[in-house]
């Protein structure tokens, strides 16, 4: 008995150990709090980053070492001896808890996200600290190259939420969709870096931080629907844009309306022109403007994103005079998203739909398909179906050989009432498609012809 009491305390204190030291501040030499790894990843020419326009070496610029002015105990940080250590965050004299002010210091876009919108967990008294682990602040003994890599970050919103209420959205959108697609009020972007400041003035330069957007793409991790933000920098008269995951302090308990994603103006410009505006000079108020919505990732973006960038024409090394910004350029010279994959085009085709009834008393007699309109069309049109209750429902579009082109709508779940979806044939040639609607075990099938 006494043996087996001392192996079980053997077995206790090893278990113990294991887990201390999977936390362990002895971690933090290789967490991304130490490295700062994700700048240098992101910027890398190999993984189509910035440098590949610089031609810069990330060893050359002082990124790697950004700091804040004093240490949590409020003692200045000497920039020449920096590296970074524990004292950026904690204030031992006080114990080993890290106030949220310290963590603001760095996460500015976070800082910015309390200033400006509010958020269900903050309302409830939730700080960092909350949600954010020791293992992904102190690291795991694993070197990654971005909190986006698998393993890197722990937490996510169904550990708390272990269920969901049962709506609609969720049994529509559940699978295939993070809860942060639809619960983020928006994200933020610090856009059009001046990077001559940077790299001459040891200044961060950026034109302005966008907010009021959402970007929407696959997570590669899971292949889910996400939210993204992006990031543009200038020099030299180049500009880069990226896109990368985004994870925004913005929640709100009540998802988005369908229509801030479905058939918004940024799909209707989409499909209406083939492009996506996301931001713009205004030469009247002499400003950058950024599209304020939920923008998608269609596959061609690097075709269909319509950008403006801005150039910085006062000296390098002194502070921001706004007068001074000027239209640089439309279009990127580079541009890489990572972590990310593009939306897929029955994605695209399902955030054509105008999701909703048009008239909630008048529930439809019967199941309709009707035809497209305007027919012929290019590159799109509208097509129209009635339910006179909810079912699953299935869209596809054939050509006349009997092989599928695109499907519309793939077994989802419509409520009782009259529904329209648009299709986009840009990338079909000239010719007769038919479109087959199927509900409730019936079958409907039309004829349209796409002219160009």
């Amino acid at each position: 008995m006494k043996k087996l009491q001392i192996l079980g305390l053997v077995l206790l204190f090893l278990v113990t150990n294991v887990l201390v030291l999977a936390q362990s501040p002895g971690n933090f030499s290789t967490s991304l709090h130490a490295t700062r790894a994700g700048k240098a990843y992101w910027y890398k020419t190999e993984n189509g980053g910035f440098e590949s326009l610089t031609n810069i070496p990330m060893s050359n610029l002082k990124c790697t070492k950004c700091h804040p002015g004093t240490y949590a105990d409020g003692s200045t940080v000497d920039p020449a001896t920096y590296t970074p250590n524990c004292n950026d965050c904690h204030n031992f004299a006080q114990g080993s808890s890290v106030a949220e002010n310290q963590c603001l210091k760095c996460h500015s876009r976070q800082k910015a996200e309390i200033n400006l919108y509010s958020d269900v967990h903050r309302s409830k008294g939730m700080v960092c600290t909350s949600c954010h682990t020791k293992k992904e602040m102190h690291g795991d003994g694993n070197s990654y190259n971005s909190m986006f890599e698998v393993g890197a970050m722990e937490r996510k919103c169904e550990d708390c939420h272990t269920t969901q209420p049962n709506t609609l959205s969720h049994t529509v959108h559940g699978d295939n969709l993070e809860c942060k697609a639809c619960h983020s009020k928006t994200v933020i972007s610090c856009f059009n870096c001046h990077f001559e400041s940077e790299v001459n003035g040891n200044i961060k330069r950026p034109y302005s931080q966008f907010r009021d957007f959402i970007i929407l793409a696959r997570r590669q991790s899971n292949n889910k629907i996400t939210t993204a933000t992006m990031m543009g920098l200038t020099y030299n008269g180049q500009s880069f844009f990226a896109m990368g995951p985004y994870n925004a302090h913005t929640i709100d308990s009540v998802g988005r309306q369908c229509s801030d994603c479905h058939n918004n103006s940024v799909i209707q410009e989409y499909n209406q022109t083939g492009k996506i505006t996301i931001t713009k000079w205004d030469a009247g108020q002499n400003k950058l403007l950024n599209t304020k919505a939920v923008i998608p990732v269609p596959s061609d973006w690097k075709q269909s994103f319509a950008m403006d960038f801005v150039d910085y024409t006062g000296p390098v090394d002194s502070a921001t005079n706004p007068a001074l910004w000027i239209f640089l350029k439309s279009g990127f010279d580079g541009a890489h998203m990572l972590y990310l994959d593009t939306l897929t085009s029955s994605d695209m085709a399902k955030l054509s739909i105008s999701v909703g009834v048009k008239d909630e008393n008048a529930i439809p007699k019967d199941f309709n398909l009707k035809q497209n309109y305007p027919n012929p069309f290019n590159p799109t049109t509208s097509i129209e179906f009635q339910l006179p209750k909810t079912t699953s429902v299935t869209l596809k579009v054939y050509n006349l050989l009997g092989k599928e082109v695109q499907t519309l709508i793939n077994n989802r779940i419509y409520s009782a009432g009259t529904h329209s979806i648009v299709f986009n044939g840009r990338n079909l040639p000239s010719g007769v498609y038919v479109y087959r609607l199927e509900a409730d075990g019936k079958s409907f099938t039309k004829k349209m012809i796409l002219t160009k």
